[in-house]
């Protein structure tokens, strides 16, 4: 196996959704044995788009073959109606420097405005991780951002639970740091209650390490992914429900670190963290969450200016927040089809509103949400790197709003059957209609006289 960061150049025909438009041209720019663990449109100049992508390749030989070669992104499902309970998804996509939730957990807040206005909101660990903090409210789901593509392609259902019992992964290279990581075990167990006594070292060092994209998005790869995946199988067979994982994060220097606790870049391990947990949900379908030890050590200033990123500061291995997501993580589920799916899961059915960056509409949710006709609710104050925008996109399921604030309005409006438009000022007259002479009644037999 072999992961890979590449660019494409694309010149698609728009002829639907994007999903439709871009499945062909991607499929044959990725050719066989190549799974596309994630993509996003990172620009758009005149016809042509460019299309980030990191891929693992494998041989038909792989232990893992048989779900590796369905790509859900290729054969997504259209939400068929509006189920209740009435859910939100919020997104905020990992290196790229969003304003909110580029930092550690510092879209908590906004994460629990928007869930206070749904039943349930599902967003990703990114959101709410932060170090030794996860604030998230009882009716947050936290699920993995790969699981989280394929439950918005309706591929996976969620299944709520109490508690589920969490195996840890350690990288050989933390290996001096395995007394700190087994006392934050042991504190979660003796006072939150979780069920989390297992973890194992891996037999060999899983090599993540830092990349930088053309478009400056923080990415990264992984030298051994078997490392993991076979610690994770070993984890399963004892019969844990999430994985927890730790690991040193190479290549980061000490300006890269000062100019993000700045605000001027991504968080520079952002990217590859979601590499591994992607690879993870796509192979085993668990929940699955990940910390960074201390790559850093002689890298980091003692405090920050910066309020957004002092969770930063006040733990070693940042796992606690990852413990307390796994604990009630919902339980992911493989889908036949959303015509008829089992009532007690939730699906794309009962998703109303997805909410993220309005600066950064070309990755999976986006293009999901589209795809299924979800209103997709653009915040144009969570800046980040990117500009691709609705302008650009031109996806008509858009409504743009200034903060989280009134995205958390149209929400409720959503939740409610107000109609969002009827909110807004100027508000519009009905308009007139009427059927194109082509396709009006009778047409076809005047046409043949």
């Amino acid at each position: 196996m072999e992961i890979e960061n590449v660019t494409y150049k694309l010149r698609p025909k728009r002829y639907g959704s994007w999903l439709e438009v871009l499945s062909q041209p991607l499929a044959r720019e990725l050719g066989r044995l190549r799974y596309p663990l994630r993509f996003a449109i990172v620009e758009l100049n005149g016809d042509e788009i460019t299309i980030e992508a990191t891929t693992l390749r494998y041989s038909l030989d792989c232990a893992y073959v048989e779900p590796l070669q369905l790509i859900e992104v290729f054969s997504p499902r259209r939400k068929t109606f509006q189920a209740q309970p009435f859910g939100v998804v919020q997104i905020i996509p990992t290196g790229i420097r969003c304003e909110f939730g580029g930092f550690a957990g510092d879209a908590g807040p906004i994460t629990n405005l928007l869930a206070s206005a749904a039943d349930f909101l599902v967003t990703h660990p990114n959101a709410v991780n932060a170090s030794e903090l996860n604030e998230m409210a009882d009716n947050v789901l936290y699920v993995e951002g790969k699981s989280l593509d394929d439950f918005l392609l309706g591929h996976l259902g969620l299944l709520t639970v109490l508690t589920n019992k969490i195996g840890t992964f350690i990288d050989r290279t933390g290996i001096d740091y395995v007394d700190v990581i087994v006392n934050t075990l042991n504190a979660a167990r003796a006072v939150k209650g979780i069920d989390c006594g297992l973890y194992m070292v891996l037999n060999a060092e899983l090599g993540a390490r830092i990349q930088w994209s053309k478009a400056g998005c923080a990415v990264g790869t992984v030298l051994d992914p078997e490392a993991v995946l076979s610690a994770v199988a070993f984890l399963l067979e004892q019969g844990i429900d999430a994985v927890g994982g730790v690991s040193v994060i190479h290549g980061v220097t000490k300006e890269m670190f000062a100019r993000h606790l700045k605000g001027e870049t991504p968080n520079p391990s952002g990217g590859i963290e979601a590499i591994i947990t992607h690879l993870i949900s796509k192979i085993f379908r668990v929940p699955t969450a990940h910390a960074p030890l201390p790559y850093y050590a002689s890298l980091k200033e003692k405090d920050t200016a910066n309020p957004r990123a002092c969770a930063e500061f006040i733990s070693t291995p940042h796992y606690f927040c990852v413990l307390k997501g796994l604990a009630k993580a919902p339980r992911l589920v493989p889908l036949a089809s959303l015509e008829n799916p089992p009532p007690h899961l939730l699906t794309v059915n009962n998703i109303g509103a997805v909410v993220m960056p309005a600066s950064c509409l070309g990755g999976i949710p986006a293009l999901a949400a589209e795809f299924s006709h979800i209103p997709l609710i653009a915040v144009r104050e969570n800046n980040s790197i990117l500009h691709v925008t609705n302008r650009q996109m031109e996806m008509s399921n858009v409504i743009e709003v200034n903060s989280y604030l009134e995205a958390t309005g149209i929400v409720l409006a959503l939740r409610r059957g107000i109609s969002w438009e009827s909110l807004r000022r100027p508000l519009h007259p009905a308009r007139r209609i009427e059927i194109p002479q082509a396709l009006s009644p009778g047409s076809a037999h005047r046409a043949s006289s």
